[in-house]
Parts: structure tokens; sequence; C-alpha cells
């Protein structure tokens, strides 16, 4: 009984997510990728891991970091002057390569030193990526046009753009947030509050894309898509879109860009690996989180089966045909766990009403139906060029934002603003630890937070192209720097801050 609900309910948490990622890497490759490609890259990719993946309760969609990681490489192949789809074919085969050769020789085993520190530096991340990607949209209302604060006859609309434009995107996240905390409230009945939480994303989308379509005299910008199912990329000079399948030696003619030589094809191994790395880590770090014991999953993981079904399948297609990569979406995948747990409410040793997974559903129909759906929706391209950016930006401040509760990193900052310690929440690491090598571990692993979001915005692209390699170096990181100082941390205090 719990798979329609859970096909109906995930269809708008993954196509919202879509939608927004393929605006933003519209806008970040100069319509290289699109909406229309991260949709079907996302079903594509979803039907293909529903039937053969060993975990098929985790939902494959771009990610964060893999939008970062996608502008690093565009960037470079913009300062290279290199076709930066046939560039992506050639490190689409090199992320295959090296994700095979992970799944084949066991490494997946190597998860086993990310503790808590890294997983929590991974998700904050994600987060950090949603919310600034958010406010910078919004920022760039004010600064795109440079008549909004001058006399000249079109500053007026100018600025009822940027401040249209900004109420949209604030209230969609403030509509969704209501929506996500409906059901702890007491108006109507269980089975609507639930229905307005599952849906609030989309309900947010679909009222203030309204609102602006009866502002249309405004002009705040909208989706930019093809009226039919056609590549976003067009041809140079001509205005016609591209072919789906990309040559990977690339078409002068078509791009108005060097074809890759040989040199730059094996070039494209290093950021490769950094985007094997990045695959490695979401697909990894999501599983084990559906995996936990206390989800009571009566199969086993196959973590090594998920990469190679990515390394044989999912990169070579995305790679040829121009479309967005997609890994496990932890959001998303956790969400479809939920969808089909079955919970009860019992009491523990110290008379406490404490909440129990006793059942989930395993099983592959749901991923297989949400997928399906998702590729149906390539049919409503003339409803989604509708959907202004600015709400997008509120979609993606809502994910950024509702990422964070539960993150201890994200916790331990908030002690910060607390000047009186009988004042902490009484977490167990705050009853355990002392508070100055609380407070230091707090500053070490934001400090590890702060170069890895850094290196993701360095102006120099060969640099940047290093931020995985930096996040698969955390776990050693972890372990040098207490020992560097053992005075700071004891053994108990990295138990109860890294368990």
């Amino acid at each position: 009984m719990k798979t329609p609900p859970s096909i109906c309910s995930l269809f708008s948490p993954c196509l919202s997510p879509a939608v927004t990622f393929g605006a933003a890497f519209a806008d970040a490759t100069d319509n290289q990728l699109g909406v229309i490609e991260t949709i079907i890259s996302s079903g594509m990719s979803g039907v293909i891991y529903s039937f053969l993946s060993g975990q098929p309760l985790c939902i494959l969609g771009a990610t964060g970091p893999e939008l970062a990681f996608t502008v690093v490489f565009y960037e470079i192949c913009q300062s290279m002057e290199v076709d930066f789809l046939a560039a992506r074919v050639w490190q689409a085969l090199w992320c295959s390569l090296f994700t095979i050769l992970v799944a084949l020789f066991d490494l997946s085993a190597c998860m086993k030193v990310c503790t808590r520190f890294t997983e929590e530096i991974f998700s904050f991340l994600i987060s950090i990526i949603f919310i600034v990607g958010a406010f910078t949209t919004l920022i760039k209302l004010y600064l795109a046009d440079p008549d909004v604060e001058g006399d000249d006859p079109a500053a007026p609309a100018n600025r009822a753009k940027a401040f249209l434009g900004t109420l949209l995107g604030l209230f969609t996240y403030f509509t969704a947030m209501w929506c996500r905390a409906f059901p702890k409230r007491n108006e109507t009945t269980p089975l609507v509050r639930k229905l307005v939480a599952n849906y609030g994303v989309t309900l947010s989308i679909l009222l203030y894309s309204g609102i602006n379509y009866g502002f249309r005299d405004v002009d705040v910008p909208c989706l930019d898509m093809p009226d039919e199912i056609v590549p976003t990329a067009t041809l140079n000079g001509t205005g016609e879109s591209r072919g789906w399948f990309v040559n990977p030696f690339g078409d002068e003619t078509a791009s108005g860009y060097d074809t890759p030589g040989v040199g730059f094809i094996f070039f494209t191994a290093v950021p490769a690996l950094g985007l094997a790395v990045l695959g490695y880590l979401d697909q990894n770090l999501t599983t084990l989180l559906i995996n936990r014991k206390d989800h009571n999953l009566k199969k086993g993981g196959a973590y090594h089966l998920d990469l190679l079904v990515c390394g044989i399948f999912v990169y070579p297609i995305c790679g040829f045909f121009g479309l967005p990569f997609t890994h496990a979406a932890t959001v998303r995948s956790m969400s479809h766990l939920m969808s089909l747990m079955t919970r009860e409410d019992s009491k523990n040793e110290h008379g406490q009403t404490v909440s129990k997974v006793t059942n989930v559903v395993e099983q592959r129909v749901t991923h297989l139906g949400i997928h399906c759906l998702l590729l149906a929706a390539l049919g409503l391209s003339a409803v989604l060029t509708k959907i202004p950016k600015v709400v997008l930006a509120g979609v993606f401040l809502y994910m950024g934002v509702t990422a964070l509760p539960g993150v201890q990193l994200y916790e331990r900052l908030w002690l910060w603003l607390i000047w009186d310690p009988k004042k902490y929440p009484q977490y167990d690491y705050v009853t355990q630890v002392a508070r100055k090598p609380l407070h230091l571990f707090t500053l070490f692993q934001f400090s590890c937070l702060a170069v890895l979001y850094a290196l993701t915005k360095v102006p120099n692209p060969y640099i940047s192209v290093i931020f995985p390699f930096f996040i698969a170096f955390l776990p050693l990181i972890r372990k040098l720097v207490p020992k560097c100082f053992p005075s700071v941390w004891s053994k108990e205090d990295l138990k109860a801050l890294d368990k």
C-alpha cells in the first residue's frame, strides 16, 4: 500500500530539483546544459538504476557539488577554447574507467575511514552551495541592469523587476517551509496535512509562478527552454539546436571552439578523477545513510555494484548525449526511504517515548515509477517556461536550509552565539566534552569547510578543480591533526564529538 503514495509524493520533490538544477546549469554553462537535459539525465539514469542497482532506495539526480564541479570544468574549457560538450565525453569516459576500477578493486571499503567529521563537512558544503546560489540569483537582479538606481526612464521598470523577483524568491522559500511544518498544526485532517507537506515545494512553485504571470509586464526572467524536446545548446551562429549525439572529437563549425586534441584528451583525466571522487563520495555517503542499522533493512548493501552501474551505463550515456552527470542525491534518497517506512512508538528504559522503524518496503517499483514520471514531464516544457528563475532560487534556499538540521557541526556553530554555557542545549556531546575542546573541534571542522568552499570559488579553474581531492583527504586530516595536538582532545572527547 505504500508504493503508489511514495511514487506520487516523490515525483514533485524529484522534478523540482531537476528543473532548479537545470536552470543553474544553463546559467553557468551559457546554455550548453539546461532543464531538458537535466530532466532526461535524471529520468534515464533512474530507470537504469532501478533495474540494475543493488540499493534502489537511492535516488539519482544532479547534486550541488557536481554542479560546482561542472562549472569549474566549463571554465577550464573556456580558458583553453575547447568545445565543452566534446571535452565532457572524454571526461565521462575517464570517469567511467576510474569508477569501474574502484568497483572491481573493492575500494568502497575505504569508506570505513570516513567519520561524522567528513560526512558533515560534505553535507554542509551542499547546503552552502544551495543557499549561496539562491542569494546570488536574487542579488543579480540588482546588478544585471545598470539603471536600477539611475534616472534613466528604464530605471523604474528595472527596480520593479528586482523588487518583485526578490519577493517571489523569498516567499517561495517561506511558503515551502510553512508547508513543511504544516503536519505539526491542528488544522484539517492528517491526510490533508501530509499532502500539503509532501507537495509543499510544488505548490509554492505553482503559486508564485501564477502571481508572476499576473505581473507579466514586469518581465521577471523565466526559464529558457525549447518548445520541443531538443537540446538547449544551439549550433554556432545558426540558432538551431545541436544534435543529441555529441561527437567526442568536436565540430569547430558547430561549436565555434577548437576540437579536443590528444594532449587535452589525456588532460581531461585529471578533472575526470575529481568527478569520480565526487561520485564515489556522493554515492557511498548516501548509501551509508540509507543502510543504517536503525532502518532495519533486510537486504544488504551493494556499494560496488551501484558504482559499477554508474561506471558502465550512467556516465558514458550522459557524456555522449550531453547530459549532466547524476549521483545519489542524499535528501531525495532519504525522503524516498522515509516514504516507505513504517514506524512505531515505544518506551525506552528511561520511560521516554521513542520512534523505531519496524519495516521498510524494499523494492524497485517506486524508483522506476518516479523516474518514468520524470521523463513524461518533458511534455510540460511550455508550462516550465512560465516558472521564474527567482522562484527556483527560493527552492534552492529551501533545499539548503532544510538539509542543515541534524548536522552536528551546524548545531555546534550555534553554541558560539550562546554566551552562558548553562543555557547550552543538552546534546550528548555537550554533556560529555569540556567547553574548550568542544569549541576547538568546531573551529577545526569549520576551518576545513571554509577551505573546501573557498576552493570551489577560486577564480582560477585550475586550482578549483582540486576541491574533490581535498574532500578525499579530509579523513586523513581528521586523523593527523588531533595526533599533532594530543593535549587538546582526549580519545573520549573525539569519540563523543565524532561518533
